[in-house]
This record gives structure tokens, C-alpha cells and sequence, in this order.
């Protein structure tokens, strides 16, 4: 009987602080109302109040990521910020391809140079060279990109604009020349429906 006490104890404080640790550890600073209605506001001057991402896009395409679901991530409060390769640091260079995969989805290629890949450091001091990239899909936010390759199972069928976007790891937009360090590619994905319509 005194075994099971120990061991439940034991189980419940390891938990405890299993807890604990993902709170603190796996969160980030949430920013501030007036952080939230600053990024709204840009947001909203930029776009020119057009409908929420949960809606049908002008193109007739559903939006995508936790947005299309209503969800607000605060993607672009947390990603208004830039920053600037400063005079004399080699300028990184960005190259985009897609491929269709030989099973399902498609296979996106993301080159670099002068910028390196540092998925470890993302959250850590910002420099212009290194950190991570984000994949728009129809200019909606899909995911982060942490290396050469990234495989997408599913793309919406049509026309497809895929977006890279360089960012420092303290999620700034990477600029030259007040100009995001981006990249676009378009794809082509069949649709069963076209066909038939």
C-alpha cells in the first residue's frame, strides 16, 4: 500500500511539472490590446477592410489555416514587424520551386543564399542571415518553413499562388529596401469538378 502512495505522489508531481513546463515553456508573450488593435488597424488600412479570411476569397477559393476556421492566431501582430539588412551584410537571395510528389501532394523547394536555416534558434536574437520562412498559400498564411525542403500534402485545386517570405528569428519580416525578401511560384492543381461543370 505505501509503494502505491509513493508511486502516485511521484506520478502526480511529475505531472505537475510536465504541466508546468509546456505552459511556460512551449507559450509566448501574448501581445497587448493595444498591440492587437494597432496590427488590426494596419491590417485593416492595407487590405481595405476586405472580408475575413473565413470567407471566400475574391478568386472564389476558401482560405486556409486556423483562419479559415475562424480562429484568430494573431498572425499579424506577431509578424508586422521587419527587419532591415542593414548596409554592408550580403543581401539574402531566395529561389521557389514546386514540384508534384509521386504519391500525393507536392514537394516545395526553398533555396537560400546568404541565409541559413535555424529552426533551433527561432524565439532567439534576430540577425537578417538566419531563421525560418513562411509559405503563404493564396496570400493566406500557411505554415513556417525550416529547411530546403518542405513537403505539402494538399494544395486547393486551381491556381495556386505559393508565397516564401524570409524571417528573422524573432518572427521579423526580413526587408531590403523597405521590400519583403520573398518569392512567388504558381501551381496548377487539377480539379476533378472543373470538368464537369
Amino acid at each position: 500500500m505505501a509503494t502505491y502512495r509513493t508511486c502516485k505522489s511521484l506520478f502526480t508531481g511529475i505531472a505537475i511539472a510536465a504541466s508546468l513546463l509546456l505552459t511556460v515553456g512551449c507559450s509566448h508573450s501574448m501581445p497587448t490590446d493595444e498591440q492587437v488593435q494597432k496590427g488590426a488597424a494596419a491590417k485593416e488600412a492595407s487590405t481595405g477592410d476586405q472580408a475575413s479570411s473565413a470567407t471566400p476569397t475574391n478568386d472564389g477559393k476558401m482560405a486556409m489555416g486556423a483562419e479559415a476556421k475562424g480562429v484568430n492566431t494573431n498572425h499579424d501582430v506577431f509578424h508586422s514587424r521587419s527587419l532591415e539588412v542593414p548596409a554592408g551584410t550580403p543581401v539574402p537571395g531566395l529561389s521557389v520551386e514546386v514540384e508534384e510528389d509521386s504519391v500525393r501532394g507536392w514537394n516545395l523547394y526553398v533555396g537560400t543564399a546568404n541565409f541559413t536555416f535555424e529552426p533551433s534558434k527561432v524565439n532567439g536574437e534576430s540577425l537578417p542571415t538566419e531563421g525560418y520562412a513562411h509559405l503563404y498559400i493564396n496570400d493566406q498564411p500557411a505554415q513556417r518553413i525550416y529547411g530546403t525542403w518542405t513537403h505539402l500534402p494538399e494544395l486547393p485545386p486551381g491556381t495556386d499562388k505559393l508565397r516564401v517570405t524570409l524571417m528573422a528569428n524573432g518572427h521579423e519580416t526580413i526587408t531590403t529596401q523597405g521590400q519583403p525578401i520573398e518569392e512567388s511560384v504558381t501551381v496548377e492543381v487539377y480539379d476533378p469538378n472543373a470538368a464537369t461543370n
